[in-house]
């Protein structure tokens, strides 16, 4: 078995590609970097990946050059929020649902108290309902 170096294959960008499984393990994806809780920083593409299955050409980054992810604060939840309910609307509208619809309180307006069951959900409870009733009727069997 042979490994290839990945300075051999350095294209005229200087960007060294390595074959599947070859790159160095300070090299993440994207969504590698994602998953440990970290971005890329701005830094430049340290490697790169054949392309794969669907053509498109894998970039990796340097861990070690990466930073945190930025925390979302409060302001920026609300602005989501706010965006999200407007594309929510927009969509609607194209359905034929007025906007006007969506503008009133959001409390359903019935009483959401659990209510017991109207009747047993089982033969045995069934069966103890039947004795509670006859012993409140004064009934024996």
């Amino acid at each position: 078995m042979t490994t290839t170096d990945p300075q051999d294959e350095v294209p005229a960008g200087g960007i060294p590609i390595y074959p599947w499984r070859m790159a160095p393990a300070h090299l993440r994806t994207r969504r590698q970097l994602a998953a440990q809780g970290l971005r890329t920083n701005g830094q430049d593409i340290a490697g790169t990946l054949p392309p794969g299955r669907w053509g498109k050409t894998t970039y990796l980054y340097d861990v070690r050059l990466a930073a945190p992810k930025r925390p979302c604060t409060a302001a920026h939840r609300t602005a989501l929020a706010k965006a999200t309910r407007e594309r929510q609307l927009r969509a609607a509208e194209r359905h034929g649902i007025d906007r006007t619809e969506f503008e009133h309180d959001t409390d359903p307006g019935w009483d959401t108290a659990p209510q017991p069951p109207a009747r047993p959900v089982n033969a045995f409870a069934a069966a103890a309902a039947r004795e509670a009733l006859d012993a409140e009727r004064g009934w024996e069997r």
